[in-house]
Formats: C-alpha cells, sequence, structure tokens
C-alpha cells in the first residue's frame, strides 16, 4: 500500500509523541529509536517487515547496548523499533553507528539516538563522518538524497540487492 506525504508527516509527528513519551518514562535512560531504510510510496512490504523482524532479533541478542525495554510498532508507513539503553547517550550512540556501519543488513537500519530534549544526536558530534550513499558511496547520503541524485526504483533495487546478499545473517551475528 502506498503512503502518502500526510500519512508521512504524521507518521513523524507520532514517532515524535512516542520518543517524548518514552523520554518522559525512562528519564535516566537512553532512548533509541530504528526505522528501516525503504526508499519510494510503499513502506511496508516483505523487505521492510524482513528487515524489522532481523533489526529486532539482532537487538534481543546484542548486550552490549543494556536493553533495558524494547518495543516494536508495524505501521504502514513503516516498522518503528524503540528501545531503552542504559548506557551513556555518547556511548549508546557509539554502539548504534557501529550496527549500523558493521552489520551486514545495518545500511538498511536507522538508528536515532534520542537526547533528553527530544532531538537525535547526529554522528557528527561523536567525530564521525555521515553516512554515505547505498548507491554512488561516494557523497553523504543525505546530499544524494536532497539533490535527487538517484532514483526511486534505483535506490530500491540497491535495497533488495543488499537484503538479498544477507537476509541470512545470524540474530546472534558478533561485530
Amino acid at each position: 500500500m502506498e503512503v502518502t506525504l500526510d500519512e508521512l508527516l504524521l507518521s513523524r509527528d507520532n514517532r515524535h509523541q512516542m520518543h517524548l513519551d518514552l523520554l518522559e518514562q525512562y528519564p535516566d535512560q537512553t532512548l533509541v529509536s530504528v526505522t528501516m531504510v525503504m526508499p519510494g510510496p510503499v513502506k511496508s512490504n516483505s523487505i521492510s517487515n524482513a528487515l524489522a523482524d532481523k533489526a529486532e532479533a539482532f537487538l534481543h541478542h546484542y548486550k552490549q547496548l543494556q536493553i533495558e525495554y524494547i518495543t516494536r510498532r508495524d505501521l504502514n508507513t513503516g516498522s518503528e523499533i524503540y528501545f531503552i539503553s542504559n548506557l551513556p547517550l555518547m556511548e549508546t550512540k557509539r554502539l548504534c553507528c557501529r550496527i549500523e556501519d558493521e552489520h551486514p543488513l545495518g545500511r538498511l537500519w536507522d538508528f536515532d539516538v534520542i537526547r533528553p530534549d527530544s532531538r537525535p544526536l547526529s554522528r557528527t558530534e561523536l567525530g564521525l563522518a555521515p553516512r554515505k550513499c547505498i548507491i554512488c558511496g561516494d557523497q553523504d547520503a543525505i546530499n544524494c538524497i536532497r539533490a535527487r541524485r538517484h532514483s526511486k526504483p534505483d535506490l530500491y533495487t540497491r535495497v533488495e540487492e543488499i537484503f538479498a546478499q544477507y537476509q541470512d545473517t545470524p540474530d546472534d551475528y558478533e561485530l
């Protein structure tokens, strides 16, 4: 089912409200919001759902994050996983960046570590480079997205290729 721009904007608002609720409920821990990288108008499909399954299973096995609470919402606008870590904010961000960079499916997961003021912590605040484009690998992903350098079908094809290559990665994959 294709998602409209209004639905995407509403889902962002709802995700932000979820952040606020969890930050209030767990004020002394670190909140992380995980979404799937899924270009195009269809955000919930067999690949995005399988990616969410793999992310959730991996998180249950990845003890370094010291997860106290985890929940998942499967929506037309895509799956969202929220978890609370007992680690400090910056340490949690470092581990999440490591997952994005080193796990075979990590490029298809977006980990947002949320500050107490509900804003996401950026990679650059840790001295890390922004994520690179999944197509060209030369430019920062955000620059390619903003400039619309690659077509949505090409982006989706690349997501399919990455997923097909690594869909059998074990849930307890070690970084």
